[in-house]
This record gives C-alpha cells, structure tokens and sequence, in this order.
C-alpha cells in the first residue's frame, strides 16, 4: 500500500471514531431533555416554597412526582376522599406534560399544561380549604 493510501485510511479511522464518539442515541437524547424540564420544573416551584415529596411510598414511578404546598395544609374531614394539602402532580401517563392540581380539602383533578400552571399558580397558592374553588 502506498503512504497516501495509509494516510487516507488513518484520517477516516480518526473521523469515525470522533463521530462514534460523539453519538448519542436519540432515546437517551429525550431521556436527558425530559430530566432537564423536571429539573427547571422543580426549581420553579420550589424557589416558591412549595415541597417535593421525596416519599418513596407516597410517590413511586407508577404515580409520578409530586410538590405540596404547606401553607395551604389543613386538617380535612374525609381524608379517603380529599387531601389535606394542595398538591400538583406529574404522571407518567401524560408523558410528564400535564400538572393535575388538586386543592386542599378537594378530590377534583384540575389539569393544565406546564406554561398554564404557573400562569395560575398564585390563585392556586391562595386557595385555602373552606374557599369557594377557584375558576380556571
């Protein structure tokens, strides 16, 4: 073989292993986004004071991820039916793309999107159990 020849096949070598190198699988790609949004997510709510619920029990993989809201607490009557705490809640049903809020003292799921919610959130963080529930 000749030394362009060699040259040649080296330079190839060195561009397909940059290349191979640099792939990343497009499902790992989505995995990464995702886990971005819920990290900016979290961070909104948080820095507003709301608490993640970090309770295995409460919250597995097959629930989603959950962020109360403490002021909101309250003792409830019927807690089989109601929760005693505002929560807003992702699924992974709904791909982590919809926020189902149910208010203290309540049982009803409102659903907004991501952008909706916090458009709405200071109605939601004022409701408290006993008010008449808010029109979205």
């Amino acid at each position: 073989m000749s030394k362009r020849s060699d040259q040649k096949k080296a330079r190839r070598r060195k561009r397909r292993a940059g290349r191979d190198e640099a792939w990343v699988p497009a499902r790992v790609v989505e995995q990464l986004e995702i886990a971005s949004d819920l990290e900016e997510f979290d961070a909104k709510l948080t820095e507003r004071g709301w608490w993640f619920n970090e309770d295995e029990e409460d919250s597995g993989d097959d629930t989603g991820v959950a962020w109360y809201w403490p002021p909101s607490e309250a003792e409830v009557a019927d807690e089989d039916e109601a929760v005693n705490v505002t929560v807003v809640l992702l699924t992974p049903e709904d791909g982590g793309e919809t926020a189902h809020v149910v208010l203290v003292g309540t049982s009803d799921d409102y659903q907004f999107n991501l952008d909706e919610l916090f458009e709405h959130l200071d109605v939601i963080e004022a409701y408290r159990h006993g008010d008449p529930p808010p029109v979205f």
